[in-house]
């Protein structure tokens, strides 16, 4: 027996998301101003202002290219650099702590290995 397919599902959805940002959108208080806050104290200056614009555009086209790539189905591709990337990270600023590392490292790979019987 089919169960019924709720086709207005995902129309009701981005109807309350647009109707939910809208109310956000008109009701906050900073709506139209551009205001840049560094360790809790608004910013001025108008250097420091333009400087964030092309920041803000470079983190934006990295997050899109990424989209992009988790679309064509790079995704766990991404995942395992990123780990990897990551770990070469932790490893490079955290040199003495390492066999902490490593312990965490052998534990995460250790609860990574799946049961090899065929069900």
């Amino acid at each position: 027996m089919s169960q019924p397919r709720n086709n207005n599902l995902l129309l009701k959805t981005l109807v309350m998301g647009g109707f939910i940002a809208a109310l956000v959108y008109f009701f906050h208080p900073g709506v139209g101003s551009f205001s840049l806050i560094i360790n809790g104290e608004p910013v001025a200056d108008p250097l420091i202002r333009f400087a964030a614009i092309p920041t803000l555009l470079i983190a934006m086209l990295f997050t899109g290219i990424l989209m992009f790539l988790a679309f064509l189905g790079v995704g766990m591709f991404m995942f395992i650099a990123a780990l990897a990337f990551i770990m070469l990270g932790v490893f490079m600023v955290a040199p003495y702590f390492w066999p902490v590392l490593v312990i965490i490292f052998l534990v995460i790979v250790l609860m990574s290995i799946g049961n090899t019987k065929d069900s």
